[in-house]
């Protein structure tokens, strides 16, 4: 059987880094989504995203002998609850939109994260990180400006536009209830109770549009499955390490990720507003990271 304490272990190791790994397998988890056919609805991606994740999180706690319930079960069940919602309005933006750009506004939630968290675990807003999530935010709108957008020809509803920042708001509701779940909850306890909600409550509207999906579909949403699982174990970890709105601004990285696979597997437009946007974002990144690490 995999030892899967020594595992985690091993993620507890990479410390600060275990939120770029998120970022990235986030952002491959974007990748497969964009690449499936718009017949195969949202909500059955999210119930088989979740089928998938609920399998392995399951067998990792019968290895680990853990209590699968955990102890705040309310606070356990609004993660879950706060999680679909967000994934499903993150799917939508991202079949809807280019994936460079659904990325770029799906990481405006660090800005709500840091409100959040002040008001709901007391967290401080250093200068160092007020000015990180201030780069990060202005890259965000050089890159939303209507005049960039009409550079690289992209036409935007305005509908997309709102369920993604609903996407933003309800991830970071769910990174603040991470946070303080992990005082007292076991790491994959947390992870399990999102795709246990999902399930219980996309089943019926599932079943009701079912569609069988192909072969080829079949793969992405395997991928859909396997990175988002990665992402929300090293997320979950990093959580444990950080603070949420620290946390955060490391994940901005996901857009720069996001950028490189639209241009690469789409051939998205990126023009010099959309890099100097990106520069900001890494430059937040760079200046929370930077001051974490000496920290350590």
């Amino acid at each position: 059987m995999i030892d899967i304490t020594n595992i985690e272990k091993k993620f507890y190791l990479l410390k600060k880094l275990n939120l770029v790994f998120a970022a990235f397998f986030f952002s491959l988890m974007t990748l497969c989504v964009k690449n499936i056919d718009n017949r195969v609805p949202i909500f059955e991606l999210v119930f088989f995203r979740s089928l998938l994740s609920l399998i392995i999180t399951i067998y990792i706690i019968k290895a680990k002998n853990i209590n699968p319930w955990g102890n705040n079960r309310p606070l356990l069940i609004l993660r879950g609850v706060l999680g679909t919602f967000a994934l499903v309005c993150i799917f939508y933006s991202i079949r809807n939109m280019p994936l460079s750009i659904s990325t770029v506004i799906q990481y405006t939630y660090p800005i709500f994260i840091s409100v959040f968290a002040a008001i709901c675990l007391n967290e401080k807003l250093t200068w160092n990180l007020i000015f990180a999530l201030v780069s990060g935010w202005l890259g965000i709108l050089i890159i939303l400006n209507q005049n960039q957008l009409s550079n690289i020809e992209v036409e935007i509803q305005n509908l997309s536009i709102f369920i993604a920042f609903i996407g933003a708001i309800c991830t970071a509701m769910a990174y603040v209830t991470v946070k303080k779940l992990s005082f007292t909850e076991d790491v994959y306890v947390i992870i399990e109770y999102f795709p246990l909600v999902s399930l219980i409550t996309l089943l019926p509207i599932v079943l009701k549009n079912w569609i069988t999906p192909t072969f080829n579909e079949l793969i992405w949403i395997v991928g859909i499955g396997l990175f988002t699982q990665l992402g929300q174990t090293f997320l979950t970890i990093g959580l444990k390490i950080l603070s949420a709105s620290e946390a955060s601004t490391i994940n901005y990285l996901q857009v720069l990720f996001g950028s490189i696979w639209g241009v690469v597997f789409f051939n998205e437009i990126i023009n010099i507003n959309f890099l100097f946007g990106a520069l900001l974002v890494l430059l937040g990144t760079i200046i929370t990271t930077t001051k974490l690490f000496k920290s350590t």
